[in-house]
């Protein structure tokens, strides 16, 4: 063990040497990329019905993913898995979690546009089934509510607009993964089935409302986007299914790419509406001549779909490994509720836009107060793009308008895989006064993308309610010289997003590296320091 923290040393001091020698560019000039489709549906949203015989319910953000890709470390481990078996094929030609028992069973979203909550809860509740952590039926009622309808001031719904997937303006405005994972990250959930049963009849009884006190049964701690638009990665997902479990996808529906006889989707013309569905399996020799047009190849995912078991083959059905309208694959994975005691944020929409001066590597910051005497044990943020180099520091007694004042009490290096969301543990404790401030700064570099920032922002028709006040957000270029958010150009209502999450009665001591994004991704990363050196140059 001590050679090992030896060598994670080594490798996080060269790190940090490599980030740390290259010119940083002063904060000058920020972009803000809208990404197409959401522009588009902006401009065109849908008529307010559904353009399937079945719900559908797909809203995109303003994010432009084009460039995410599967990480060089999930690549490094399926070398290293190949090589383990002397140069074999990785993945056996079929695989179902189904048979695995790591499914919930099939759901039903009718009548409303709720396909969003259903496939992210989907992921969530199989990646806790596949970890041995437990069965969970989470509410997707609850979690589609409250994207729409404000929890408190504190945490704002999105921006509503005429219902596009039928006739009711909260469950019928359709969403996505992102907005189910900016709902989950802020603790909105995810709350039992039990608590809030989905209600498949529309008018909904008022008694089954949503509430604010209603009590999560377990939190969410990452969310993996493997990777943007076009053709899945097969080896990418396949991984994520065999390690994690459920990957949620994005597809555009139409009736007449999907063949009833043999329960197979194939959207050649890419035409139709976005819908939202789960990705379970996957079949290597599912022949081709199975889908309404030729693919051109043989092979399917298996995927769970959200029309009840009365649909396809008990609610499934095979997607062409061909089909060209897929989209955001991401796995959610939670943790136990009891992890923290408070969450600290400024924002509770997520992660809207990216934004950078022109360079790969930035530093963002919060400074928050404490609320009273806790220990300060992990953060979280979105990361743009995959194989982010990381330095998180934490202050405390610092001025109102520099999180780079104050004692630095804690620091820690390390390096993401997969884009999205992830949940940091720190390395050690943090000891936090009450209604003292203190701040956590973080060095993110991305390489290949010149806007490594996530930050919440307000976008006309999706976060229309973001809000942000000075002395809450900085951007710096060097981690000296801070810049508060809302006094640059076109970012007077923009947060980074950056959470922390303290214990109240928590016995100290420091914890180790923690969860997914934590030594494992530092241990596969090890073979490809000459690749990622390569890189740089």
């Amino acid at each position: 063990m001590k050679i090992l923290r030896s060598v994670l040393l080594f490798f996080a001091v060269l790190f940090s040497a490599l980030i740390t020698s290259f010119p940083l560019e002063a904060f000058s000039v920020f972009t803000r990329p809208t990404g197409d489709e959401f522009a588009r549906f902006r401009e065109n949203p849908p008529s307010g019905r559904n353009t399937a015989a079945h719900p559908l319910g797909y809203r995109p953000s303003p994010l432009d993913l084009s460039h995410v890709r599967p990480s060089a470390s999930l690549r490094g481990e399926l070398d290293i898995l190949a090589a383990g078996a002397g140069g074999a094929p990785v993945f056996p030609r079929s695989f179902d979690l189904r048979e695995l028992g790591a499914l919930t069973p099939m759901r039903d979203q009718n009548p409303f546009g709720t396909c969003w909550a259903f496939a992210s809860l989907a992921s969530l509740e199989s990646t806790f089934l596949k970890a041995g952590k437990g069965a969970f039926d989470f509410s997707e009622w609850h979690l589609a509510y409250f994207a729409y309808v404000d929890e408190d001031p504190s945490l704002p719904a999105f921006t509503a607009t005429a219902p596009g997937f039928g006739s009711d303006p909260i469950f019928d405005q359709g969403g996505s993964v992102f907005q189910a994972a900016a709902l989950l990250a802020r603790w909105t959930g995810a709350v039992a089935e039990s608590t809030r049963p989905y209600q498949n009849t529309s008018p909904w009884p008022e008694s089954s409302r949503p509430r604010a006190s209603d009590r999560a049964a377990k939190r969410l701690e990452n969310v993996f986007l493997i990777q943007g638009e076009g053709l899945l990665d097969e080896e990418a997902v396949k991984y994520a299914l065999m390690r994690w479990g459920a990957v949620s996808v994005r597809v555009v529906w139409d009736d007449g790419a999907y063949s009833e006889d043999h329960a197979s989707f194939y959207n050649a013309p890419e035409s139709g509406g976005g819908h939202i569905v789960t990705v379970v399996g996957w079949d290597d020799d599912f022949p081709a001549a199975n889908f309404v047009a030729a693919p051109g190849r043989d092979g399917a995912w298996i995927v769970r779909n959200s029309w009840g078991t009365g649909w396809g083959e008990e609610g499934y059905f095979y997607l062409s490994y061909a089909e060209p309208t897929l989209g955001y694959p991401a796995v959610f994975l939670g943790g136990d509720d009891t992890a923290f005691d408070r969450i600290y944020q400024y924002d509770p929409l997520g992660w809207v836009n990216n934004i950078g001066a022109g360079g790969e590597t930035a530093w963002f910051a919060n400074i928050f107060e404490s609320r009273g005497n806790e220990t300060l044990e992990a953060v979280s943020f979105y990361v743009p793009a995959p194989d982010a180099f990381l330095r998180v520091e934490v202050r405390t007694g610092v001025a109102r308008d520099d999180p780079g004042s104050g004692e630095l009490v804690s620091v820690m290096e390390d390096i993401l895989g997969p884009s999205g969301y992830h949940t940091v543990r720190l390395s050690r404790s943090v000891p936090l006064s009450g209604g003292r401030r203190f701040s956590v700064a973080v060095r993110v570099t991305t390489p290949g993308f010149l806007n490594p920032v996530a930050v919440e922002s307000r976008e006309i028709g999706y976060s229309d309610k973001a809000d942000a006040e000075p002395g809450q957000s900085f951007i710096s270029s060097d981690g000296v010289s801070w810049n508060d958010l809302t006094t640059l150009p076109g970012h007077g209502n923009s947060n980074v997003c950056l959470k922390a999450f303290t214990s109240v009665s928590s016995s100290g001591g420091g914890c180790s590296f923690g969860g997914e994004s934590g030594v494992s991704g530092l241990l596969l990363l090890l073979p490809l320091v000459p690749v990622l050196w390569r890189r740089r140059k």
